[in-house]
């Protein structure tokens, strides 16, 4: 084993622990909260405003409110009409509906896990260890792809430096953001 594999086994084994002790309930509202669950929501909110803005009576209150700003006519009435004003209300008011629902639902599933029945905590601190393992491979693939996107030396010596790793080199050659990101551009 290599020095890289040492560290990349030191930092699953701490973040296995930490998973362990915090437990899922904890470990939710760690990962889910500040930037990370602002980015969730923008995520979540882009794929249900397609599906969103279909409905029928969401389109009703948007032409009323498009209407409303037609008929005042002034400058900057026309101006919001011109940027797609009603877009941007039903994208705001979407990304605070999924806020709303995505800290309810994070505060009912901690709560149910760290209810005081001893069967309960032994699935909450599983429920963490594999919540935290999880998102720190997912952390460790979206690095992985930003150094292979990244590209040229940078790209050439992290590679040469997980040549002979446990398996490590592999990941970086075959990740699967690869894939993903291949999707988006056109393979």
């Amino acid at each position: 084993m290599q020095i890289v594999d040492w560290i990349a086994l030191g930092i699953v084994l701490l973040v296995a622990l930490i998973g362990l002790m915090l437990g899922f309930g904890k470990c939710l509202k760690i990962f889910t909260s500040g930037i990370v669950g602002v980015i969730i929501s923008v995520v979540v909110t882009y794929f249900l405003i397609g599906i969103v803005g279909s409905w029928g009576f969401v389109q009703n209150l948007l032409g009323m409110f498009t209407q409303a700003l037609a008929d005042n006519g002034s400058s900057f009435c026309i101006f919001l009409m011109n940027i797609g004003i009603e877009s941007i209300v039903l994208a705001v008011a979407l990304f605070l509906i999924v806020q709303l629902v995505r800290v309810l639902i994070v505060n009912i599933i901690k709560g149910i896990v760290e209810t005081d029945n001893v069967v309960i905590k032994l699935i909450n601190k599983g429920l963490g260890l594999i919540f935290s393992l999880a998102f720190f491979i997912m952390v460790a693939l979206i690095v992985f792809q930003i150094i292979h996107l990244i590209g040229g030396e940078t790209a050439a010596n992290f590679r040469e430096y997980l040549t002979g790793a446990l398996h490590l080199d592999y990941v970086f050659d075959n990740n699967p953001m690869n894939v993903i990101a291949n999707m988006w551009v056109g393979g």
